[in-house]
């Protein structure tokens, strides 16, 4: 199931690719409206590390305002999926008693599963930038503790890491939503499986991890976090929501997304 999800979220790209666009075109008509910011000859043009602070703030504010239209659009979708899922039901009422052909009902069948299909994707993706604008404005706190030996786990209020020894990539993946499938009977929500579009506007490099939408100290995440431990694999779990965004909260498998 997440494998589909994830192939039709790949398939209906171009409408995020829109919302997502609006970012960087801010940027470009700000870049317009200053004038072109050119080095002096001869000399390399090195931004402190105030300016690329400040400038990943604006990065993740324009997203959060893109989230917050995504927000709207998902409460549409749904609407409309309502809609069509008590249609359906209609025309099976009316096809029970003969009045309408056995098309109509598989019309409005499908009619239903496209306006599901929607939802899914406009919730995929609103878990992918929630962990992803988490991840980027966490960084400096991040970059701040202090190492973790191999095997060594730490915990605080906000953030549980663990510096698992085990080769990790993902082609591990697969292992990991078997597992979680066996023990809970749905899939793993996973909502980054390598590096996205998300990540490439908040220049972190994720092409070696994946993000899980779970609470961790759900029942659920817990026992994903038991067993990565004990698989020796590298994690970072957010626990709280970062101001600003929906939910935040997530799992990173793999090792921390480091500033490309």
């Amino acid at each position: 199931m997440t494998r589909r999800i994830l192939l039709t979220f790949t398939a209906r790209v171009p409408l995020i690719v829109a919302l997502l666009t609006a970012v960087e075109s801010g940027f470009a008509q700000d870049s317009l409206r200053n004038g072109p910011v050119r080095a002096p000859a001869n000399r390399q043009f090195n931004p402190t590390e105030a300016e690329l602070k400040r400038s990943r703030a604006d990065v993740i504010q324009k997203m959060k305002e893109t989230h917050a239209g995504a927000e709207k659009l998902l409460a549409l979708h749904e609407a409309e999926r309502q809609r069509s899922a008590e249609e359906y039901e209609r025309r099976r009422d009316l096809y029970r008693q003969g009045l309408i052909a056995r098309k109509d009902v598989l019309d409005a069948e499908q009619v239903l599963a496209d306006a599901m299909s929607r939802v899914e994707e406009d919730q995929h993706w609103l878990a992918e930038t929630d962990a992803a604008i988490t991840e980027a404005s966490m960084r400096d706190e991040l970059l701040h503790l202090p190492g973790l030996a191999l095997g060594g786990y730490s915990e605080t209020s906000a953030l549980l890491r663990f510096n698992g020894g085990a080769l990790w990539s993902l082609a591990g993946a697969a292992k990991i939503e078997q597992y979680f499938a066996r023990a809970f009977g749905h899939a793993l929500p996973i909502s980054a499986l390598g590096q996205t579009a998300t990540h490439d506007r908040l220049h972190l490099d994720h092409h070696d991890a994946m993000d899980v939408a779970l609470q961790p100290d759900s029942a659920e995440g817990q026992a994903l976090l038991n067993y990565l431990r004990q698989a020796g694999i590298p994690f970072i779990a957010f626990r709280s929501a970062v101001p600003g965004a929906a939910t935040g909260a997530h799992i990173h498998i793999g090792k921390p997304s480091p500033r490309k």
